[in-house]
């Protein structure tokens, strides 16, 4: 391990660069007896069934292969033997597998009649995971990122990872591996897919349809990342977020007193960080045992941006800045412990995309917008001590073009997102012929984790239509109160009196 611990997985790790049914359905999947076999997941009490097939590496090269892995979470009824939803993971790096409970969640209508396909993207997962070596949570907590540059940090953990995974990285883009999600269905035997991918899985859901058009049937994008944009331009949608946060405690008369600055608070312990990182030692978020903490600029950074993807971690913020700011940090280790519960990063695969499709289409004025924003010049920086050692073979100038189609496409936006905002899914569509675009205003990221936008998709599905959808139930607050104390949101007469 590196003496400077691991700076492309602290940028993960610290948010820099996330029906108990017994087995019924797969009429026509488990027809193979020798492709499935039954098999469980965490978080879900069903049956699920399991395969894999073998795929070629390299679509140039026969002479390797990959074992590509996949579940099937079956309907509950057996009305559409034919289709099935396949769902895309984020990330970019995420398995499909591991947040099976999530993907049973956000699809539960669609599931009513349709099997669910989860498919281990070439790199995570089980299909050739491609993981570097990660810090205890220990070391994370006491390494000074600030004690040497970011560009020669990242250097070292690349030529590290590098030599770890020993593979062209090129394999394992956005382009390659779409091939395999196609052969899956083949395997299968289902006719038509509806499909649907978060975040980064919108993407690959894009790159899918582009590829294999006759074989969706709808698609829904929810956080959707356009062809045409670059993952670096996540910067401004952080900060928005961020003002939206500092916004709302300014208009609440509740959070207002008991938080009266809570945006120059914060933006003065950044200035402090700046200058020197604070060293203390806490307790360990789980075992609570005594360990060191070294706060940074980054860490304070990373772990608020990290928090505002969900309302219940946004609920917190307020608390975390004041307390830290007054030089309490147990809140804020609270937030840095935290597992992370849209599952762990393959940081090999992740480079992988942002390497072979990010880094090579920044321009110069790209470079100079991005930049405007904390996020922006952390990412840049990274990527360009990183890219040129993992030297990914760029994708095609052709991958940035809008996606061309007229199938039912649905696009779904938080108006809080800190990571793919509104704007992002408008520029998305502007090529397709049969889309819709439904916003809900205080959702955050992965609209149908935090709404009833999954009753919206089953009913989209079952019609293939984006007309008629009522999204009216989209403009519900489903904002939570910001905590003033650590015992919860409602201030305590004792501590009111203490203002």
């Amino acid at each position: 391990m590196n003496k400077y611990g691991n700076p492309l997985f602290k940028l993960i790790r610290f948010g820099l660069i996330p029906l108990a049914i017994a087995c019924s359905g797969l009429s026509n999947a488990k027809q193979n007896n020798n492709l499935l076999t039954p098999c469980y997941v965490d978080g879900l009490e069903d049956r699920l069934m399991c395969g894999s097939i073998e795929q070629p590496l390299s679509k140039k090269e026969n002479n390797e292969s990959i074992e590509i892995h996949f579940a099937v979470i079956p309907a509950i009824k057996e009305t559409k033997p034919t289709e099935a939803v396949l769902a895309f993971a984020g990330g970019p790096g995420q398995s499909a597998i591991e947040v099976a409970a999530i993907f049973a969640r956000n699809l539960r209508y669609a599931r009513e009649n349709r099997d669910i396909i989860l498919v281990d993207q070439r790199g995570t997962g089980k299909s050739q995971l491609l993981q570097c070596d990660t810090d205890s949570l220990e070391e994370q907590f006491a390494f000074n990122d600030q004690a040497v540059s970011l560009f020669k940090l990242a250097e070292e953990e690349t030529e590290a990872c590098k030599r770890k995974l020993k593979i062209d990285l090129s394999h394992f883009t956005t382009v390659a591996a779409a091939s395999d999600f196609e052969a899956v269905r083949i395997a299968l035997g289902y006719e038509t897919l509806h499909l649907y991918g978060a975040s980064y899985g919108t993407r690959i859901a894009q790159e899918y349809m582009r590829q294999y058009p006759n074989s969706v049937a709808t698609a829904v994008l929810d956080g959707v990342v356009p062809m045409q944009q670059s993952l670096v331009a996540i910067g401004e949608a952080i900060d928005d977020s961020l003002d939206a946060l500092f916004q709302r405690c300014a208009e609440d008369t509740t959070c207002k007193l008991q938080y009266p600055s809570l945006s120059s608070d914060y933006h003065e312990i950044i200035n402090k960080l700046q200058e020197s990182p604070v060293k203390v030692s806490v307790r360990h978020p789980r075992t609570f045992e005594a360990i060191d903490l070294t706060l940074t600029e980054s860490k304070l950074r990373g772990v608020i941006r990290m928090a505002l993807y969900g309302h219940t971690s946004r609920a917190l913020v307020p608390l975390v800045i004041d307390s830290a700011y007054k030089g309490n940090y147990i809140p804020l280790v609270g937030l840095l412990g935290n597992e992370n519960t849209f599952g762990a990063i393959a940081m090999g695969m992740h480079s992988a995309i942002t390497c072979g499709e990010d880094w090579p289409n920044l321009s110069k004025e790209n470079r100079q917008e991005f930049s405007q924003s904390y996020f922006g010049r952390v990412m840049i920086e990274s990527l360009d001590a990183s890219c040129p050692l993992w030297q990914v073979k760029p994708v095609d100038p052709a991958f940035y073009q809008p996606l061309k189609t007229d199938t039912p496409v649905l696009l779904l936006s938080g108006g809080l997102d800190p990571a793919t905002p509104p704007s992002w899914a408008e520029l998305a569509m502007e090529a397709m012929g049969n889309a819709k675009h439904l916003v809900a205003p205080t959702a955050t990221h992965g609209v149908a984790s935090q709404t009833c936008a999954n009753k919206i998709i089953g009913q989209f599905i079952d019609s293939a239509s984006v007309e008629e959808l009522n999204a009216e139930c989209l403009n519900k607050d489903n904002t939570k109160q910001y905590f003033m104390n650590i015992n919860g949101p409602v201030v305590s007469q004792s501590s009111s009196e203490e203002l």
